[in-house]
């Protein structure tokens, strides 16, 4: 686990919460998470790739994706995220679910998702707190490497976000 990635498992609201302080200024954070051409090049875990298939980041709007596995070592994942609120620079909140090929919602895969973005001294703060419907899918959730692809993620972006600033 990076160091530089906080992981806080919440039993009773039944939220996963994974925390990063990036180098990076508040404005590339948020493009970074919110337009296609930048989040398909750190979204998910490392050696996976992610597809956009759609990006309407406003509230109402779509966004589906696809992930798979550089090495072939793993299985495809399609899903599909409604965003509920976005406030620039802020926040987003979108209700994430795993679907079929066809982008069907897979049963009982609804994770509540809240990004936010805080501007700090040396860059910014970044929080993905994940609310699951039931514990049981929390720990599934844990078992199934959603922290360390959370954490690998969060690497990417940073690495990624130093790239397109021009490491400032």
């Amino acid at each position: 686990m990076s160091k530089k990635t906080k992981i806080f498992k919440d039993q009773v609201r039944r939220e996963l919460t994974i925390e990063r302080l990036v180098a990076i200024p508040i404005k590339y954070a948020w493009e970074g998470w919110t337009k296609p051409e930048h989040i398909s090049r750190w979204w998910g875990p490392k050696y996976w790739t992610s597809t956009v298939y759609e990006m309407d980041v406003r509230p109402g709007g779509v966004w589906r994706y696809q992930l798979y596995p550089d090495h072939g070592d793993g299985e495809e994942v399609y899903c599909r995220a409604v965003y509920q609120e976005v406030i620039e620079q802020l926040k987003l909140v979108y209700i994430d679910s795993f679907t079929d090929k066809n982008w069907n919602i897979v049963e009982n895969s609804e994770m509540y998702t809240i990004v936010t973005f805080e501007e700090v001294i040396d860059g910014s703060k970044l929080r993905i707190i994940t609310r699951f419907s039931s514990i049981t899918e929390l720990n599934n959730a844990e078992e199934m490497g959603m922290i360390q692809g959370f954490t690998d993620a969060f690497n990417r972006l940073e690495e990624y976000l130093i790239t397109i600033s021009g490491g400032k």
